[in-house]
């Protein structure tokens, strides 16, 4: 009969975790990776117009997985600081995000004006000052937000036993950098997200114009955007985000990597709306663990005894501008115009509506039709008509905990099981 060894002999908790963790991201990188080949074909025309600029998912996982688990590995030996010191190096951290954010802001200005001499080299050296300190501190403060995600999962009853320890699975991890760009092609008829692929993110606007005109010669609408993040194993989350926005990239993330175990992240491509299902989800799991992280670690004592918060009225007693509101009605103009075949009507009106945005201090390279198919994916934010995020929002209310709302969604392995479950 198999028997555990004696506390004398056991391994330290922490190393079991660490150990655990360690060989399931190995087992869910190859999950992920080797899942599938090409979503729309090799033969696909876009796919081979894009390949110049594709961001390659395999040989950023060989880059970064080794790295994350090299730094892992060495905490075992060098043991972790307490939760204060934690608190403050994550602090930080997003200080001189902050600072070096700052810094390359002024770098540009100085270096378009006329005094391009001695202030430039001096505001380059402020910054590469800020970028060294901020690198010593990354691989640790990624792990200690990894570890403030995780308890808060905990606390909720996300988790489950493996290896004689309680934990999560798929384990949070997630590297903070520079995240892909995205080629989103929707038909220019209607709106819809045919086609989405990873980009470099560093190629050049001058490039990404290039590749929208190519892909838009053929009847198509293309726009090239940026990630707010992207669910590889480590996930990627964009190193210039704030602490909360961090938080909830990475909880968001996270979810993603959860459903892709369960029916709901399997059918993630069966459909727009279950793709917008899926988004959704992520969308306000992350949003309520990341709050949750941050209010619990990282609030100050004004924040936390600060309630919901009213908007302040404009200056000079007028409301302030309906931001989402003005999105939704440029949708459902675009989406009528586009019904009655007035496709060029629809896009010169969505142009029209992105200059009175500009008008408005809210600024986009391109409103059009792949704009909204992307967005629109996300029921929860501007810009999306589906009433999916209304259901959803709905269904969490009902729910008593967090954990009951992930294991009822978690288990719609299509469209119609969701509309059942929700509108009956």
């Amino acid at each position: 009969m198999f028997r555990l060894p004696s506390p004398r002999y056991a391994l330290p908790v922490r190393w079991v975790r660490r150990l655990a963790k360690g060989i399931w991201a190995l087992l869910l990188v190859l999950a992920l990776l080797f899942q599938g080949g090409d979503t729309f074909g090799a033969g696909n025309p876009i796919l081979q117009i894009a390949r110049p600029h594709l961001f390659s998912t395999v040989a950023w996982e060989v880059r970064h997985l080794p790295q994350k688990w090299f730094h892992a590995f060495g905490e075992l030996f060098r043991g972790s600081p307490g939760r204060d010191e934690e608190v403050r190096q994550v602090r930080r951290f997003f200080e001189l995000t902050e600072r070096t954010n700052d810094a390359q802001e002024r770098l540009d200005r100085a270096a378009g004006g006329a005094n391009e001499g001695a202030a430039v080299s001096a505001l380059e050296a402020e910054r590469d000052r800020l970028r060294r300190e901020r690198g010593r501190l990354q691989a640790s403060v990624e792990r200690i937000m990894e570890g403030l995600i995780t308890a808060v999962l905990r606390e909720e009853g996300i988790s489950s036993r493996a290896l004689f320890v309680r934990t999560l699975w798929p384990p949070v991890d997630f590297s903070l950098g520079r995240t892909p760009r995205v080629l989103i092609v929707s038909p220019r008829n209607r709106i819809e997200l045919a086609q989405a692929h990873l980009l470099d993110p560093d190629i050049t606007l001058a490039e990404a114009e290039a590749l929208e005109r190519v892909v838009d010669g053929r009847n198509l609408s293309s726009l090239v955007e940026g990630t707010g993040g992207v669910a590889t194993y480590p996930s990627l989350v964009p190193d210039g985000s704030s602490l909360r926005g961090a938080l909830e990239t990475a909880s968001h993330e996270w979810t993603h990597q959860y459903l892709f175990f369960h029916p709901l992240g399997r059918a993630y491509r069966a459909s727009t709306n279950m793709t917008t299902v899926n988004e959704t989800v992520a969308d306000m799991v992350g949003k309520e663990i990341g709050e949750k992280v941050y209010r619990r670690f990282f609030a100050t004592p004004d924040e936390l005894s600060a309630g919901a918060g009213v908007r302040a009225p404009a200056e000079g007693g007028r409301p302030a501008f309906d931001f989402n509101g003005a999105m939704r009605e440029t949708r459902l103009e675009a989406e009528r115009l586009l019904a009655a075949g007035k496709v060029e009507e629809a896009e010169a009106y969505m142009e029209q509506r992105r200059l009175f945005l500009a008008d408005h201090g809210y600024f986009f390279r391109k409103i059009n039709q792949a704009f909204f198919a992307f967005h629109g994916t996300y029921a929860g934010r501007p810009g999306a008509v589906s009433p999916i995020g209304g259901q959803l929002r709905s269904l969490r209310d009902r729910s008593p905990t967090l954990r009951a709302f992930l294991s009822r969604v978690a288990g719609y392995g299509s469209f119609d099981a969701f509309q059942r479950d929700v509108v009956g």
